[in-house]
């Protein structure tokens, strides 16, 4: 829980190589100290701890002293170093006073109520999606998702959305670097044969996940646009494939997901919410907790 939280943190502060003006290094090594926990996903030793940030163990030392009596780490009987619960106070303030959130869960719920089915907000950071908000029937996979996991565009429902109908500009440089994985028998694994799913995502208006992700899933995205007409965030409704087939989830869910995705569009469009307008950018958002490097849905 500690490190999906310190992952949400650290991932809107990714440290530059350009360093501007105004750059504070050591508050950067200091974000990368919780960054590298984050990472690692277990308690580091000081070596660790050096090796991960390519310093000595002098900075190194200076920089887990700090976190440690500010209250964000602490080490052990085996001189390991710990996140606390104090990193949990990071990203509060954003979740709670979010109005924009606010709306998206009352449709999220809304819509909840209407298929009675899992249902999620992701947007879009890099070659990977993030979740924002998740209203959860049951658990039927063998991982857990919560608020804050990261999961791969090509194989994802809300990722495909994201990317077929994101700015072509921002779109573009992503693809080029895409890499591959087979998830699962189903998964996408070449460039081509996702670039033709993303064409079938834009002409249909909604996206599939086909058990690309994890066996036994399905899930169907549409996207939530800006004042322009582009993909910003994308809500999904995620199955079982022992609830639904996947021409059941076509008919059935995708017009609930495509209508609910097109009222919180006009709605966040009319608040003139930060998510939907222009030069809005996703590093603007505190992003609540994150994720487990897993699979979800």
């Amino acid at each position: 829980m500690l490190l999906n939280i310190v992952k949400a943190f650290c991932a809107m502060r990714k440290i530059q190589v350009e360093k501007p003006r105004y750059f504070i290094n050591s508050l950067a090594k200091g974000l990368s100290v919780l960054q590298a926990f984050s990472e690692a996903g277990h308690p580091l030793t000081l070596s660790e701890v050096s090796a991960a940030l390519g310093a000595n163990n002098t900075t190194a030392t200076r920089l887990c002293y700090t976190l440690t009596e500010l209250g964000f780490i602490q080490k052990d009987s085996q001189r390991r170093y710990h996140l606390t619960p104090k990193i949990l106070t990071l990203g509060h303030s954003y979740i709670s006073g979010s109005a924009w959130q606010e709306v998206v869960q009352y449709y999220l719920q809304n819509l909840f109520q209407e298929i009675h089915e899992t249902v999620n907000l992701s947007i879009l950071e890099g070659s990977e999606i993030i979740y924002l908000l998740r209203i959860r029937k049951r658990k039927y996979l063998p991982f857990d998702i919560q608020i804050g996991t990261r999961l791969p565009i090509y194989c994802t429902a809300m990722g495909k959305v994201l990317t077929a109908m994101g700015p072509p500009k921002k779109i573009g440089p992503i693809l080029k670097q895409l890499e591959f994985k087979p998830l699962t028998a189903r998964t996408i694994t070449r460039l081509d044969k996702f670039i033709d799913e993303l064409d079938k995502v834009r002409k249909k208006g909604y996206g599939i996940n086909d058990e690309e992700l994890s066996i036994g899933n399905r899930a169907v995205a549409a996207p939530i646009v800006d004042k322009d007409g582009y993909a910003v965030a994308a809500i999904n409704i995620a199955v079982p494939t022992t609830a639904y087939t996947r021409r059941q989830m076509e008919k059935v869910l995708a017009p609930h997901v495509i209508k609910t995705a097109r009222e919180i569009s006009e709605a966040l469009i009319k608040m003139e919410a930060p998510l939907v307008m222009e030069g809005f950018s996703q590093r603007k958002l505190e992003k609540p907790k994150t994720l487990t490097e897993k699979k979800g849905s």
